[in-house]
């Protein structure tokens, strides 16, 4: 796994170089987690413009600086790619933390994973659609908890804040049984049954803070570019 010291590397650079599009350290993180899980390859050139932004690859003083810069994003793309090799001892998502609340983050890491399926959404429909359970309800909970994340949701309130409670333990787990879906393995069960991952009330706390919301400590700028970066 990555030390610390790398994964701070990387939260600075792409905190000093990606737009408002662009992703952060969470975000990433749960980017890498499904392009590595998708039911269909993506390769870099198509998923590696994603993380910069809408503005596209930034400018680097020197070619020494651009090629620091992508071996750091692409040996964190490889470290989570090595955890996710069965049997995912050591996969574990990178949550945002509030110091101020003390909750744990995990929308900015569901909207990550939301972008890659959305490059192989084709690929994704035969999974929601398909007859392994586990795998089936684990992509129908991420894009709900995707929902939630963006203020979209739908689902009652009482389930909302059930998801709430229990996404950051459901996370690992889902991943987990869509990587040995779409890896081919056999699938011990993250869930009992589908309505579980919509009932489970694992002790985390999320706040509702959108990644492109203002931040609440009063300094104007978005959420994920102020306190949600730290």
């Amino acid at each position: 796994m990555e030390t610390e010291d790398r994964l701070k590397a990387l939260d600075d650079l792409l905190l000093s170089v990606t737009d408002e599009d662009g992703m952060l350290l969470s975000e990433f993180d749960g980017f890498c987690a499904g392009v590595i899980v998708s039911p269909e390859m993506i390769p870099p050139s198509a998923w590696l413009p994603q993380v910069w932004g809408a503005g596209g690859m930034p400018e680097f003083k020197t070619e020494k600086a651009l090629q620091d810069a992508l071996d750091l994003i692409m040996d964190h793309y490889n470290d989570v790619a090595r955890s996710l090799v069965p049997p995912e001892f050591e996969y574990g998502p990178v949550f945002d933390h509030d110091t101020r609340t003390d909750d744990t983050i995990w929308e900015m890491w569901v909207s990550g994973f939301e972008r890659a399926m959305r490059l192989k959404i084709s690929a994704w429909e035969k999974i929601l659609d398909g007859d392994y359970e586990d795998a089936a309800a684990s992509a129908n909970t991420m894009l709900a908890l995707a929902a939630i994340a963006a203020g979209d949701s739908d689902l009652p309130k009482d389930v909302i804040a059930d998801l709430r409670k229990s996404a950051p333990d459901l996370i690992t787990d889902m991943v987990i049984a869509l990587n040995r879906r779409t890896k081919g393995a056999p699938q011990p069960g993250a869930f009992g049954a589908e309505d579980e991952a919509f009932g489970s009330s694992a002790p985390f706390r999320a706040t509702k803070i959108g990644r492109n919301e203002a931040c609440p400590c009063g300094s104007g700028r978005k959420y994920k570019r102020c306190c949600g970066a730290h």
